[in-house]
């Protein structure tokens, strides 16, 4: 793979993450309708102000799905999530159960996104916890609900599960050309031939977490599935 290429598909995977991280202020191409409820949220956002910002939000949710824009829905949602998140002290308990809530009741257009965000925020919890997981044994009881106790082949399958699902409903993400997300995932140095289809962004966006070497630090416990994923995406584009 070639020096810029890796450098674009870095650009791209940051801009995925930092719109959740509330990093992100542009106005979304096209959503003109709801331009000055999101520069309200901006500039309380600014201010220091994050209720208001949620204020604000509510609505172009509201509208976006409605209109069935769902990227800037998606991202609607997810600095809501994350403004209520820093509210509370910026746990990724709290965080991470409302993304989840959230991709439950999404339509099946804008799930596969949510997917892939609730994975990087699993695996980011992870990076911030690193310490804790390595120093944590594997237990042979069932893990319960709370990821915060779990092992780390346990979160690790979790990740795992939630990229899979991101791309499970391939024929749709193959058809769906990556400009048609331009709202939420920001063009890079390379043109949209390089990854033409969100199948193609979210599958490297899944490529990131199965190459990593933080993988050697957990053995699968059922899932070889991941590199199946690898040998199958590499085989169909060879970069």
């Amino acid at each position: 793979m070639a020096g810029g290429g890796c450098e674009w598909i870095m650009k791209r995977t940051l801009k995925f993450l930092a719109f959740a991280l509330l990093m992100a202020t542009h106005f979304p191409a096209g959503a003109a309708p709801r331009d000055d409820l999101w520069r309200q949220v901006n500039d309380a956002v600014q201010k220091g102000l994050p209720k208001s910002a949620i204020t604000n939000l509510e609505p172009i949710i509201a509208g976006a799905m409605q209109d069935k824009a769902y990227p800037e829905a998606a991202k609607a949602i997810a600095k809501k999530i994350a403004l209520e998140g820093n509210i509370e002290g910026n746990k990724p308990e709290e965080r991470i159960p409302k993304l989840e809530s959230e991709i439950a009741r999404a339509p099946q257009e804008m799930a596969p996104v949510l997917e892939t965000l609730l994975a990087h925020w699993y695996w980011q919890y992870f990076q911030q916890n690193r310490w804790r997981f390595l120093q944590r044994t594997a237990t042979a009881q069932a893990p319960g609900k709370d990821f915060t106790t779990w092992d780390l082949p346990r979160l690790f399958d979790e990740i795992d599960r939630h990229f899979q699902l991101s791309l499970a409903a391939q024929a749709t993400l193959k058809a769906t050309p990556i400009s048609a997300w331009d709202d939420l995932i920001e063009k890079g140095a390379m043109p949209d031939s390089y990854r033409p289809t969100l199948y193609d962004f979210l599958a490297h966006e899944a490529l990131e977490f199965y190459t990593s070497g933080e993988q050697a630090a957990a053995k699968p416990r059922t899932r070889p599935i991941c590199r199946q994923t690898v040998r199958f995406f590499f085989r169909r584009r060879n970069f």
